[in-house]
């Protein structure tokens, strides 16, 4: 069993998330088996969608627009090829993430093309046989309606990333850049004691970033 559970909230168009996912592969690697992270959707073009409207990113077709007129700024592919890559295992998904992000960050890969996100299969070796039979499921977009609406319900989670240690205790967290690899695991350790020691420690923000 691992010590350490970790659930993590994640939009792939945030460069925070990026970061935070960069910084966590940098943990895992010296945490190995004591450290599960699932990662849950949490589409920003959600949260950011009017309160009086009834817009639901997982309800829309591929070539959607909804309250955002601007391409690169839509993820509903993106999550849908995680969650047909997550039907080919754990470290399917593992690998498409870690990809698909840096595709998006270092790349600037456009996610409003459905090939784009194929490629990125491609080069993870899934079986795109698969891959492309379940990136046409529709069905698989209720996860991305599931994570959300449990996100808001369980944790009130208004950003990305929002990093869960168990129902009780949150954080969400801005990196300005990824931490240096000396430094990571020790602020994976500070930041997992502060949290869930000490329930009186509602907010840290640098007043001039």
């Amino acid at each position: 069993m691992p010590a350490i559970k970790l659930t993590v909230y994640f939009d792939f168009l945030c460069p925070f998330a990026y970061r935070a996912s960069l910084w966590l592969a940098q943990v895992q690697e010296h945490l190995d088996n004591d450290l599960a992270i699932t990662w849950k959707y949490f589409p920003l073009e959600q949260i950011n969608t009017p309160s009086d409207s009834d817009w639901k990113l997982w309800e829309q077709d591929e070539h959607y627009t909804g309250h955002n007129s601007r391409p690169e700024l839509r993820a509903l592919l993106a999550f849908w090829g995680a969650e047909a890559a997550r039907q080919q295992g754990t470290d399917a998904f593992a690998r498409f993430h870690r990809a698909l992000y840096h595709a998006r960050h270092e790349e600037k890969l456009d996610f409003s093309q459905r090939a784009n996100i194929q490629q990125i299969a491609a080069r993870c070796s899934l079986d795109i046989d698969r891959f492309n039979q379940d990136f046409n499921d529709r069905s698989l977009l209720d996860a991305i309606r599931r994570d959300y609406e449990e996100a808001r319900a369980t944790y009130k989670v208004f950003g990305v990333p929002t990093l869960c240690y168990d129902a009780d205790n949150a954080i969400y967290l801005e990196l300005g850049q990824v931490p240096p690899p000396n430094d990571a695991l020790a602020l994976f350790h500070e930041l997992h004691r502060s949290i869930t020691s000490r329930r009186w420690l509602s907010e840290i923000k640098r007043p001039n970033p």
